[in-house]
């Protein structure tokens, strides 16, 4: 029986954790604190493949989503997975159609609807564009709940999770291919892979591998309750919400430079100014539940990083890890346990900043 050590609990190594589980092979999962503590749990949760450029990586989207929608069927509604469809301005107004035009090139389902449309669709929204996307094939989840529901799974059938055992090293093994070092001891393994989100690149680096990353920092906000229900997500220039089954609503935004842990609260401050204005209706008494402060990871190039170093590590990072994490699963489960190759993995290999 193969033995996989994966480094990392956020979805993407819970998702593979569990095919490998269900594969027949014996899985260790190490994670430094606890599962679901990183990106996984500082997540909009947006399953979507809008505003793809690539052929390559929206058919990758596209197989990413009808893997959430089995997923979905397979735990029978466990995962809380919401198929709202999303409402889009971030672009222009002057740039939406040629972003209809771009998707439907890949037969995207995208539609272009009027400020009448959109106040049709989402009644309690102010300050409405002359025109927004409607994406109705996508959906959102709460990453952190699917993570443990997916690391649970994984235990069901077989996996060990060790969590609060942070991995210091990844040394050359004795009869097994790799040792994976940490405070419970030298473990051996057939094969390890890396999905430790924003960490990925640094571990990839104590393997004497070039993995570069862009990491990204966001806040997002939770608020109470509010007074209506949504039907969409919501993506505005200034501000991206969703609202969750329990009625409180998520909220949030990306920052192109470091946020410092004494400018969070200001930041949240306005961002919940902002949703007031989004949501008139819901202004008094909206307020601040919880504030989540934390980055997303992604490779340099924007695009996943999946595969094997040339020291035979398995790396998975990626951005989204939300959206992709259900194929990926299913992908490095099946290159991992069976050796065969996935089609869909090789423009994506991490080999490519070796030739950059």
């Amino acid at each position: 029986m193969k033995h996989v050590g994966i480094i990392g609990a956020g979805i993407v190594g819970a998702c593979i954790a569990r095919e490998l589980a269900r594969s027949g092979c014996r899985v260790s999962v190490f994670e430094a604190h606890e599962p679901a503590c990183g990106a996984s749990s500082r997540s909009m949760g947006w399953i979507n493949a809008s505003f793809v450029t690539r052929v390559d990586y929206y058919e990758m989207r596209i197989a990413a989503i009808q893997a959430h929608r089995k997923l979905d069927e397979d735990f029978n509604g466990q995962l809380e997975t919401q198929w709202t469809g999303s409402l889009n301005w971030e672009a222009r107004d002057d740039k939406l159609e040629e972003l209809v035009d771009e998707l439907g090139r890949f037969g995207h389902p995208v539609k272009l609807v009027t400020r009448d449309e959109l106040r049709a669709l989402e009644p309690e929204l102010a300050d409405l564009p002359p025109q927004a996307l409607l994406m109705e094939n996508e959906g959102t989840v709460e990453a952190g709940h699917v993570t443990r529901v997916m690391l649970r799974a994984a235990q069901d059938a077989g996996a060990v999770i060790l969590a609060g055992v942070p991995v210091s090293g990844i040394e050359r093994g004795g009869s097994a291919g790799h040792a994976i070092v940490s405070p419970a001891g030298r473990i051996e393994v057939d094969d390890v892979v890396i999905a430790a989100g924003v960490m990925s690149g640094k571990l990839a680096e104590a393997c004497g591998q070039k993995l570069p990353m862009k990491n990204e920092p966001g806040v997002l906000i939770e608020t109470s309750e509010l007074p209506f229900r949504l039907r969409h997500t919501i993506w505005s220039p200034d501000l991206h919400f969703k609202q969750l089954p329990d009625g409180r609503a998520i909220c949030g935004n990306l920052f192109s430079g470091a946020i410092g842990d004494d400018a969070v609260e200001d930041v949240a401050d306005r961002m919940l100014e902002r949703m007031k204005q989004r949501l008139p209706s819901a202004a008094v008494g909206l307020k601040i539940e919880k504030v989540r402060h934390g980055v997303r990871p992604m490779p340099v190039d924007s695009y996943p990083a999946v595969g094997r170093l040339s020291n035979d590590v398995y790396v998975a990072v990626m951005h989204s890890g939300v959206t992709l994490a259900p194929l990926m699963g299913e992908l490095v489960a099946r290159e991992i346990a069976d050796g065969a190759e996935a089609d869909m993995l090789k423009p994506f290999r991490p080999g490519r900043f070796n030739d950059a």
